[in-house]
C-alpha cells in the first residue's frame, strides 16, 4: 500500500493467516521531513500530510494494534458480562469520550463483549453524551477550498474539493461511530450543559446516578480519565500503542485488513494498491458514503478490475467458510 509522497506504507500478505509489514514511524518521519523540506512554503500540504504517529493510529483504529491498557479493558468487559442482574448486581453502562470514538475504540469494546457474553443480548449498555457529538461535529465541519488545494502540487489532492481536510476526516471517523452506536437498542443519548471534559463527565455522572447503574468511561486522554477518577467514575486510560518499529510484522484477519485499508484511505485521503487508486474522500462524497464506510476505487484498466474482483471473491468465500465452520462447532 503506497502513499505517493512517501512511498510504501505497508505490505499485505494474504493467506489462511494474513500478515502486514508496515514501515517504522521513524522511517516515515524521515521521509516526511525530506518531502516537506522541498515544500517549505506549502502550509496546506504540510497540514494535509499525516504525521508518523497517524500511520500507527490507522492500525489502532482497525483493531490490529491494541491499547497499552487493553488487558484492563478486557477485565472490565468480563466483569460487566458476568454480572447476574437477577441477584442484585447493577447493570454496567459504557460511555465514550471524543478521542475514543475518533480511534474507534468502540469497535474493540463490542468485539470483547461478543467474545465474553453468553447471551445474544448484550449484558452491557451504552450511553453517549450530546456534548461529544457537538465536539465531533465542530471538528469535522470543515472543507477544502479551491485556493487551498491549488497549493498542493500532488494531482490526487485536486479530487478533495469541498471535502474534509485530514484533521476533519479523523473527527468524521468518530462521528460516524457515534451514529452507528445510536442505532443500537441498548444505547441511550444524554444531553449535557456547557463544553469541555468536565461538562462531559458531569453529564455522564448524572446519568449514572439517575439510572442507578455502574458507569465506565472510555478515553485516550489522561487528563480526562484523571478528572473522571476525581468524580469517583471508573475510567480506564486507553493509552495509544507503542510506535511502530523497524521490521515489525502483524498478524491480522480479513476484517482487520479491510478496516485498515478503509482507515488509511480516510486518514491519508489517497493511497495506491498496485495499479488501483483508492480515495478516502472525493468530489461529491455524501453523508451516506460516510455512514456506509465507503471508499472510492479508481481502476485504470480491466485487468486491475478483474484482479480486484477476484481478491474480493476470495475474501467473501473465506468469510462464508469461516461462518460455516463456526456453525459446525456450535
Amino acid at each position: 500500500m503506497e502513499y505517493p509522497p512517501i512511498g510504501t506504507l505497508f505490505t499485505i500478505k494474504l493467506g489462511e493467516k494474513c500478515f502486514i509489514s508496515p514501515i517504522s514511524e521513524q522511517t516515515y518521519t524521515t521521509k516526511r521531513d525530506a518531502v516537506l523540506k522541498k515544500e517549505s512554503r506549502n502550509a496546506s500540504f504540510s497540514n494535509e500530510m499525516p504525521l508518523g504517529v497517524y500511520l500507527m493510529t490507522c492500525f489502532y483504529a482497525s483493531s490490529i494494534l491494541k491499547s497499552q491498557n487493553h488487558e484492563e479493558l478486557k477485565q472490565i468487559i468480563e466483569d460487566g458480562c458476568s454480572r447476574n442482574l437477577l441477584k442484585g448486581k447493577r447493570l454496567m453502562f459504557i460511555g465514550y469520550d471524543t478521542n475514543a470514538l475518533r480511534h474507534r475504540v468502540n469497535q474493540v469494546v463490542e468485539s470483547l463483549i461478543a467474545q465474553k457474553s453468553r447471551s445474544s443480548k448484550s449484558p452491557i449498555g451504552f450511553c453517549l453524551c450530546g456534548i461529544v457529538r457537538s465536539e465531533l461535529s465542530f471538528q469535522w465541519d470543515k472543507k477544502y477550498k479551491s485556493s487551498e488545494l491549488s497549493d498542493i502540487r500532488y494531482q490526487f489532492a485536486q479530487n478533495f474539493l469541498n471535502q474534509a481536510p485530514k484533521s476533519a476526516r479523523m473527527a468524521r471517523l468518530g462521528a460516524v461511530e457515534y451514529k452507528h452506536l445510536m442505532t443500537q437498542t441498548n444505547c441511550e443519548e444524554i444531553e449535557g450543559r456547557g463544553r469541555g471534559d468536565q461538562a462531559i463527565i458531569n453529564a455522564y455522572k448524572s446519568f449514572a446516578v439517575d439510572r442507578n447503574v455502574d458507569l465506565v468511561l472510555i478515553s485516550g486522554d489522561d487528563n480526562f480519565t484523571a478528572m473522571a477518577h476525581d468524580e469517583k467514575i471508573q475510567a480506564p486510560y486507553m493509552k495509544l500503542p507503542e510506535p511502530i518499529r523497524e521490521f515489525t510484522k502483524f498478524e491480522a484477519n480479513w476484517d482487520q485488513i479491510i478496516d485498515l485499508i478503509y482507515c488509511t484511505a480516510i486518514v491519508f485521503g489517497y493511497i495506491k494498491l498496485e495499479d488501483t487508486e483508492i480515495y478516502g474522500v472525493w468530489r461529491g462524497k455524501l453523508e451516506d458514503d460516510w455512514d456506509q464506510y465507503r471508499i472510492n476505487f479508481d481502476l485504470k484498466d480491466i485487468n486491475s478490475y478483474k484482479k480486484l474482483f477476484k481478491d474480493i471473491t476470495i475474501i467473501e468465500n473465506s468469510e462464508i467458510q469461516m461462518a460455516n465452520q463456526m456453525k459446525e462447532v456450535k
